[in-house]
């Protein structure tokens, strides 16, 4: 046994040393600034930020069966500004979500999120958008229990249909077409585009598709939310 083992060493260490290089003729086909961590950094974004916001939609359910709803409405604050407090609550914690995963990727991670300016906007869009899906859940679904599966199915399966579980670009034709009716592949288009230099002029197709997303959710939201609080 021995002398097999310093044979099959000896052979080993007269046999060439094999290098594989990688050469891209022109412009390398993955941008810099999303390979690595940079890669899925977007997709990790959208993807947590609406998990997070979905989660409020069994506490705004909880707040109304334990009767701190009516008691606010009962009070002389407006109306219109509890569903805004409501609406702007969801909002910071999507907020907060959402900075905390970029501030921690680009100092942990050196990924680049590009015009900073640009990234809050798509970023506040996209709280937005979470902040008025949530309240929507909430004020839709009759307990928590409810809430809480529709909002795990929500968060997952939109996420996935949407592209923040695998890349778009793997998608075939049929499912490319079907994630661009959610708002995570608006806002991981946007960002990707930052990512590799773009500016505010360059993603305005994702801001305005988010921004009518977060329209018609936090509307929609208002609406069936006053309903749930004054009947």
């Amino acid at each position: 046994m021995a002398d097999a083992f310093e044979v099959a060493t000896a052979a080993q260490g007269s046999m060439p040393v094999i290098e594989v290089e990688v050469t891209s003729i022109g412009e390398s086909p993955i941008p810099e600034s999303l390979a690595g961590f940079g890669l899925g950094a977007q997709s990790q974004l959208v993807l947590f930020m609406f998990v997070t916001s979905m989660s409020g939609a069994t506490q705004l359910i909880l707040s109304r069966r334990l009767g701190v709803s009516a008691r606010m409405v009962s009070t002389p604050t407006g109306l219109s500004t509890i569903l805004l407090g409501e609406a702007l609550g969801r909002f910071g914690v999507a907020m907060l979500q959402g900075i905390f995963i970029v501030l921690s990727t680009a100092l942990a991670f050196g990924v680049s999120w590009g015009d900073p300016l640009a990234a809050a906007v798509i970023v506040g869009l996209f709280a937005a958008v979470g902040a008025g899906a949530a309240m929507l859940v909430g004020a839709v679904a009759n307990n928590a229990e409810q809430a809480s599966g529709v909002g795990v199915f929500a968060g997952l399966g939109i996420a996935a249909l949407g592209g923040a579980m695998a890349p778009p670009e793997i998608f075939p034709p049929i499912m490319d077409a079907i994630s661009r009716f959610t708002p995570h592949r608006w806002a991981i288009d946007g960002l990707r585009e930052l990512a590799v230099g773009g500016g505010v002029m360059d993603i305005l197709p994702q801001v305005g598709v988010l921004a009518a997303f977060a329209v018609v959710l936090l509307g929609l939201a208002t609406w069936r939310l006053r309903l749930a609080l004054t009947r």
